[in-house]
């Protein structure tokens, strides 16, 4: 750092760091910028004041009490007004900054001093221009803290006094002092009232920096926790069908969680012919012909918004309208099913040309439904029961290969958009005969 160069960045990480040094106590908490500013107007001041104690001393020597003293505190002043600018230069930001409360406290509280060597060296005549310099005094009111800036203070106006009640010559020495004091008094009254008010507006900077930390620490852990929730989210997704897992993560995920009631369309859906397939075939073609159903199936339940209930083998079940609720289950399913058949026979066709004998059988059901989790601590599982799921997977098991079985109800729901053909006498295993139709 160079008094030149206070933007540098180095300069607040020098202010950031706990201020520790000799006499730290006596002075103001100020940052380096103001250190260096109240270093360059001393070393104006002390200039000046050298420039004019050399000019008295040189030009009015018989008109001083004790010119020499005088020109010896010119010189005084000259060397201190010398090493300010010096140091600013060759010393580095941490060492101003240490050694600033000792030598700032220490040239503040000697101004009381020089001023009062200044007045008896030059006399009556000329100690008016002297007392111009107490004005250096309000320094210490910037500068220290108030005790030892009244210390000070009080040293000028006592030393001052001393001199113009003991020294021979002073006309009206009483009315001379109250000038010189009132003077003192009243500049280091507006100063110490600016530095106050300069400490309130640092102690409220200071405090909105800390609140706004606090602000970016909060900011900072609430995108952390949304990025954590979103990472857990696709990693849900990965094992959950996107419904469940937004479900999961959502604000009244107890309420879904809880068991409940709602009418869905259950979709059931396995191969034919896939037991005979598994032993005549290696065990690699098995799992890439299953990876290629599966892939086949749940990219048209993903892409209809059905909730994927699990895997079973080559079975795979599904529903619509939980946990998003459908206001036409039956239709969602009917519309998902013509896609999915599609693929699906285009599916079989490359089967059958590699000489796989597979094709598919589905199952449609339509009412209402117990949801909920269901499990144990190790695993829990989002899924449907009741009857409706066992007359689902009742029809799939009856269907035929290629075949798309659905019951009355959704039968009733699909209400002519879908080309159904009665299925006559259908027996279904611990459900008796039951009403239900071939989707063309």
């Amino acid at each position: 750092m160079r008094f030149w160069d206070l933007s540098d960045a180095d300069v607040e990480a020098i202010d950031a760091e706990p201020w520790d040094g000799p006499l730290v106590g006596l002075v103001r908490p100020m940052t380096l910028r103001s250190m260096t500013r109240i270093y360059l107007a001393g070393t104006f001041l002390a200039l000046q004041a050298a420039l004019m104690a050399f000019l008295f001393g040189l030009l009015v020597p018989d008109e001083l009490r004790h010119p020499h003293a005088l020109v010896a505190m010119a010189v005084v002043l000259l060397v201190v007004g010398v090493l300010i600018p010096v140091g600013l230069v060759v010393l580095p930001g941490r060492t101003i900054r240490r050694w600033t409360p000792a030598t700032g406290t220490v040239i503040t509280l000697s101004m009381g001093i020089l001023s009062t060597g200044g007045i008896w060296a030059s006399g009556p005549h000329y100690a008016v221009v002297v007392v111009f310099y107490f004005e250096a005094l309000p320094f210490a009111f910037y500068a220290l803290r108030l005790r030892w800036a009244l210390l000070g203070a009080a040293d000028a106006v006592v030393g001052c006094g001393l001199v113009m009640f003991l020294q021979d010559g002073w006309a009206h020495p009483a009315l001379q002092w109250l000038t010189a004091v009132s003077t003192i008094v009243a500049v280091a009254m507006t100063v110490g009232l600016l530095a106050e008010r300069a400490d309130r507006l640092a102690a409220s900077e200071h405090a909105a920096r800390v609140e706004l930390d606090e602000v970016n620490r909060t900011l900072e852990d609430r995108v952390a926790e949304q990025v954590g929730e979103i990472e857990r989210l696709g990693g849900l997704r990965r094992f959950l069908t996107p419904q469940v897992a937004d479900a999961v993560l959502s604000a009244d995920a107890d309420a879904v969680m809880r068991p409940h009631r709602a009418r869905i369309a259950v979709f059931f859906c396995d191969l034919r012919g896939f037991t005979a397939f598994t032993k005549d075939s290696e065990p690699e073609e098995v799992v890439a012909d299953l990876d290629l159903y599966y892939r086949t199936v749940g990219e048209v339940l993903q892409r209809h918004g059905a909730t994927i209930g699990g895997y079973a083998g080559d079975g795979i079940m599904a529903y619509f309208g939980d946990p998003v609720p459908h206001p036409e289950p039956a239709r969602a399913a009917g519309a998902m099913v013509a896609e999915l058949r599609r693929d699906l026979d285009a599916l079989v066709a490359e089967w059958h040309r590699r000489g796989h004998d597979l094709s598919y059988g589905v199952g449609l059901a339509c009412g209402y439904a117990t949801l909920g989790v269901v499990g144990f601590d190790g695993r829990f599982d989002y899924t449907p029961l009741g009857g409706v799921v066992n007359l689902a997977a009742r029809l799939c098991g009856k269907a035929a290969a290629g075949q798309v079985l659905v019951d009355h109800a959704t039968y009733a729901d699909l209400d002519g958009t879908a080309v159904c053909t009665p299925v006559e006498g259908l027996e279904l295993k611990g459900l008796g005969e039951q009403r239900a139709y071939a989707l063309a």
